[in-house]
């Protein structure tokens, strides 16, 4: 597999498109756990782990980042518009900042939550919800898009952003869709993450 992390979230996002058939996505359901929410949920949490740690190698190749707290000093440093970026939902009226809260210096309460469940099921089984598997879909669908920008950037990708549940906020993602220039936040125009 020659991008096995984006075609590990083409998976993720073919099985939330079939799940919305059965679950609603609206934030009255958000609340809604289940095993399969639990088993999506732990395997973006461990997907999340890998993928902001290879992005994290890219930007500070001498740095040896061992947990989140590790990611988020190195990744604000480097992209500072980062946590700002929002992922939508068009079909279903939804939108997220799944890292928001790493401006003010903490994780956001889906990775808690998700360290929760991985660590202590039979007491925070409930949070292994369609919120948090949403938030946790959000935040590793914008890892992605920032660890891939300079193969999403290159004339012909092999690589297409094209999601049927989810894509990041408009002004990128049109443009992103249809493989043309773009340009997110925190790059310049011709300038991957060095």
């Amino acid at each position: 597999m020659h991008f096995p992390h984006w075609q590990f979230f083409e998976s993720v996002d073919e099985e939330l498109h079939s799940l919305s058939r059965t679950i609603e996505f609206c934030r009255e359901n958000f609340p809604v756990f289940s095993v399969d929410l639990s088993r999506l949920y732990l395997s973006l949490g461990s997907e999340i782990d890998v993928v902001a740690k290879l992005l994290c190698a890219r930007v500070a190749p001498s740095g040896t980042p061992k947990n989140i707290d590790d990611y988020r000093a190195i990744l604000t440093q480097r992209f500072p518009k980062f946590p700002e970026m929002r992922t939508e939902m068009p079909s279903h009226g939804l939108e997220f900042q799944p890292w928001l809260q790493w401006k003010t210096g903490t994780n956001p309460k889906w990775w808690r939550n998700y360290n929760d469940v991985k660590h202590e099921r039979n007491k925070y089984y409930q949070e292994a919800n369609l919120g948090n598997v949403l938030e946790s879909s959000a935040g590793l669908l914008l890892l992605l898009v920032y660890h891939h920008q300079p193969d999403l950037y290159a004339k012909n990708s092999a690589i297409c952003p094209d999601f049927k549940t989810m894509r990041i906020e408009r002004q990128y993602a049109h443009i992103l869709r249809w493989g043309c220039d773009y340009s997110l936040p925190d790059f310049e125009k011709n300038n991957d993450a060095k």
